[in-house]
């Protein structure tokens, strides 16, 4: 059974004649009459009685009527979803992004994006969340990509987009450490274990032989600062802008450090590389973010 066979049907049972019905459809009467019969042979029912030059529908055919409206609704409605995907796509852009990105970052980016005349029309949704919930959410097709944190995952592509160097949050009339035993010593405000952030840390110590131990545990960047602040201990995090915006000292982490940063990812489907204006954002973001570490080097 194809779905020609299934028009063609609908189309007689409608008209009621096979010879009109032939000419809205632009194919020869003969041509329907033997893709009907097929279709009764294949079924092992006769779906049409004949009443003269007319065609009169038998009781299994309105019942296989019933579902082939069903059938081609469904088609027409996905032909129409599919039409509207696409004509988003030259104007919508559906990012992920881990939260930190938000504050500062991203939105700067979007805004010079949105400045330029031939982009003033774009439209951006946002998801945000940790890694893991937005691989998934990329998988389920509500992000044209990501801009997240490492992730090894079967069918997922990531290309680095940039570096953050981790630092050290200082209470302002604490003394800085000079080691990590004194850091840890002193108390230090860790991430929660189910961000990426907890267990870039730990990765970065476990060579050295230190074992992150914390006093308080916090959400994200702006919840361990906040707590810094207040006294509550020291702080390791990624050198993102609005630290600026916190009453703590930004420092460098004690040594040894080498190596200790945040790399961020374009990241994603393998399988699904963005196109329209998703692919021209992304090329847009790479320039951007080069042009921005050479202004700074």
């Amino acid at each position: 059974m194809t779905l020609n066979q299934i028009l063609y049907f609908q189309k007689i049972a409608i008209i009621g004649n096979m010879g009109r019905a032939a000419l809205a459809l632009h194919i020869s009467q003969p041509s329907l009459s033997i893709a009907i019969s097929k279709l009764e042979d294949e079924l092992n029912i006769k779906l049409f009685h004949r009443n003269g030059h007319n065609l009169e529908i038998t009781d299994e055919g309105r019942l296989f009527l019933s579902h082939a409206n069903v059938i081609l609704a469904d088609l027409r409605a996905t032909k129409l979803h599919m039409q509207a995907l696409s004509a988003d796509r030259n104007i919508k852009i559906r990012i992920g992004c881990i939260s930190p990105l938000l504050w500062d970052f991203l939105p700067r980016v979007i805004r010079s994006f949105l400045l330029e005349p031939q982009n003033k029309d774009m439209k951006l949704d946002f998801q945000s969340d940790n890694t893991a919930v937005l691989i998934e959410q990329l998988r389920n097709g509500y992000c044209d990509f990501l801009i997240c944190s490492e992730n090894n995952e079967e069918g997922i592509f990531q290309e680095e987009l940039m570096v953050e160097p981790f630092v050290l949050l200082c209470p302002q009339k604490a003394e800085i450490p000079k080691s990590w035993e004194e850091l840890f010593a002193k108390g230090v405000i860790g991430f929660q274990e189910q961000t990426v952030a907890f267990y870039e840390i730990y990765n970065m110590l476990s060579p050295h032989g230190i074992e992150p131990e914390y006093v308080h545990i916090a959400p994200d960047e702006h919840g361990i600062a906040s707590l810094v602040a207040h006294g509550f201990g020291y702080g390791i995090v990624p050198n993102v802008p609005f630290l600026k915006n916190y009453d703590v000292k930004v420092v460098p982490l004690p040594q040894p450090n080498k190596d200790m940063v945040r790399r961020i990812y374009i990241t994603r489907l393998t399988s699904h590389p963005p196109v329209g204006a998703a692919k021209h954002f992304l090329r847009y973001l790479k320039n951007w973010v080069a042009k921005e570490q050479v202004s700074k080097a």
